[in-house]
């Protein structure tokens, strides 16, 4: 898949990490103040981020029960790909297309591809907030390695 690069001002990812411990992916809403890893817009994927570097994206309080994963995913073992509120078709496939690249690369389960809901308990993306909708769209559309 092509992955356009578009990298950050360093300063807004400082701390290095190895690519070793990558066991998970968050999906999480585009904001104006987080950078994540990856973004999908407008049908493209753009690597803000290199993958050894730390997103400071993926850290917060637990804010519900829908969080399960606090503490567990953290921005020491996760690759972060930002997605808009409000997704056409064509970002809902390169979304899924990159996934399954991030995926593969570090041989990652779909168990472990999760939303940010899944980490602070935030419906974030919103769209997604409802398990049967985020299986629909996205997570039964990825092959498990």
């Amino acid at each position: 898949m092509k992955i356009e690069k578009k990298l950050a001002p360093e300063r807004l990812y400082k701390e290095y990490r190895t690519t070793d411990n990558i066991k998970y992916i968050v999906v999480q809403v585009i904001e104006n103040n987080i950078v994540q890893h990856y973004h999908v817009h407008n049908g493209k994927a753009i690597q803000l981020i290199p993958d050894n570097y730390m997103s400071d994206s993926v850290k917060g309080a637990k804010l519900s029960d829908y969080g399960k994963l606090h503490g567990i995913c953290n921005k020491y073992n996760s690759i972060s790909v930002g997605v808009p509120n409000n997704m056409s078709a064509a970002d809902k496939q390169t979304c899924i297309n990159l996934l399954m690249t991030i995926k593969q690369r570090y041989k990652i389960c779909n168990e472990n591809i999760v939303r940010q809901l899944d980490v602070t308990g935030v419906a974030n993306p919103e769209q997604w907030h409802d398990n049967d909708k985020w299986n629909a769209d996205i997570k039964n559309k990825l092959i498990d390695i």
